[in-house]
Formats: structure tokens, sequence, C-alpha cells
């Protein structure tokens, strides 16, 4: 009698230590619960009338995000896919020598994906 209490008293404390332990990281992540971050340089130069191209990453820590980035840039909006969190953004650049126009993009995720829309702008001048 006294093995069949110890015994039944050790599987207890087993099934209520191991299912305390795997509760906590068990956790699904919600959707659009995790930030991202869009990454240009802060300014850019290029020739007026010339061919231009932007590379704009994205991440959300060490991970490939997917999506899409709306561009809007001399009052037109261009949509450019983001594959492995980096998306080419190439056009030929307008005929404004010596000004300079500000680009704003923003990133938005897959649809049910866990990542959050981010936000982003940088100054191209023309030469």
């Amino acid at each position: 009698m006294k093995k069949i209490v110890i015994a039944l008293f050790a599987s207890i404390a087993l099934v209520l230590g191991t299912g305390g332990l795997v509760s906590g990281a068990s956790a699904a992540p919600y959707p659009s619960s995790v930030p991202t971050k869009a990454s240009t340089p802060k300014a850019k130069t290029v020739k007026a009338g010339k061919n231009m191209s932007l590379t704009i990453k994205v991440g959300a820590g060490n991970s490939k995000v997917g999506g899409k980035i709306k561009i809007i840039f001399n009052g037109k909006k261009y949509t450019v896919k983001v594959v492995n969190g980096v998306a080419k953004f190439k056009i030929k650049a307008p005929k404004l020598k010596g000004k300079q126009k500000q680009l704003k993009y923003t990133f938005k995720p897959y649809t049910g994906s866990v990542y959050k829309t981010s936000k982003g702008s940088l100054k191209v001048n023309f030469k």
C-alpha cells in the first residue's frame, strides 16, 4: 500500500511539474503582433532623367518577412513585392535638376501574417 501511494504521488508531481513548464512556452503568436522595421538611407542622390534604383530592407529581428511596399514618389503610387525581407524599386528619375523630393513608403505584410505594418521615408536629391 505504501508503494502505491508513493507511486501515485510521484506521478501527480511529474504531471504537474511538466505541465507547468510546457504551458508557458507553447503560446502561439497573434496576427499583427511582431513589429517590423523598414530601412533605407536617409538621403539618396541621383542624376535627373536617368535610371534610379532603391533597395528597401524590411526586418523583424532575424526573420525574413514578406508582403508588399506601397511607395509614393513625385505624386505617383507604386507597389513593390517584398521577398525575403528585400524590396527593389526601379524607375526613371524625373528631370528635376537641383531639386529635392521626398519618397514615402509603407510596408504591409501578407494577410494573416504575424508581422505589423511599418512606414518610412527618405529624401531624393537630383543633380
